[in-house]
């Protein structure tokens, strides 16, 4: 079997691509300003990346989910946040929602191998995407570079929170699952089913802050799942926002 190490060095030969004609690679910041942060569930993608990352010379820490994630961010607030948008417990839809909220700053790079796109699925506040297994290191190091000098665009930016759907009543009247970007507490809202597309409004029922968020299509197979999820989601939501 290949160890990690050996798989990550065989990886950073073959990335040694030829670079376009007239691009200049971006000069990068500082070292204590070139800290990321890599964010999945797989252990193995985490270690691949960091060690990726490291190699190409970054600073680097790595949270296997979104709470966990925030209590690094809390502590040494990264320049670049790699995610993963299918993780348990809070999605990395949602987790990003936060973190372009609490953490303008901060440049951000959605992750999915569900996806065959060259953008960010709708909704998701990133500002690149990248598909894992199918594009070459290199890229992803030219991406990083690019936005770590662009990360203080963000500042002004107006964020709308993704709200997951979670059940539909007998009157087609939709519910969904909000974490709040201030308490990071989780609630409940009434959204009607057409607007399926529309920014809507709500207020924390915790902390009283205004909310605009968007909410994704419900799929009535997972409502049973879903529903045992926000217990757990709210459990641990209050938990991490005490500490």
């Amino acid at each position: 079997m290949i160890s990690i190490e050996r798989a990550v060095e065989r990886a950073l030969k073959n990335a040694e691509v030829k670079e376009p004609a007239g691009w200049k690679r971006p000069s990068c910041p500082p070292k204590k300003q070139c800290h990321v942060l890599v964010v999945d569930d797989d252990m193995g993608v985490r270690q691949t990346l960091t060690l990726l990352l490291t190699a190409a010379g970054y600073e680097t820490s790595a949270a296997q989910n979104g709470f966990e994630a925030l209590q690094i961010i809390k502590r040494d607030a990264p320049r670049l946040l790699l995610c993963d948008l299918d993780m348990p417990d809070m999605s990395g839809r949602e987790f990003l929602t936060i973190v372009r909220r609490r953490f303008p700053r901060i440049a951000v790079i959605a992750m999915s191998g569900s996806y065959d796109i060259e953008t960010a699925p709708e909704g998701v506040m990133a500002d690149a995407f990248y598909i894992k297994g199918q594009r070459k290191p290199s890229e992803l190091f030219q991406i990083a570079a690019e936005l770590i000098q662009r990360a203080d665009a963000h500042e002004a930016e107006r964020t709308l929170v993704w709200a997951r759907r979670i059940s539909v009543d007998t009157n087609g009247t939709s519910f969904a699952l909000i974490t709040c970007t201030e308490c990071l507490r989780s609630f409940t809202v009434a959204t009607a089913s057409e607007d399926l597309r529309a920014v809507h409004e709500a207020r924390c029922v915790f902390c009283q802050s205004e909310i605009q968020y968007i909410s994704e299509m419900h799929n009535a197979n997972q409502n049973r799942n879903d529903l045992l999820a926000l217990a757990l989601l709210e459990t641990k939501a209050m938990s991490h926002a005490a500490k």
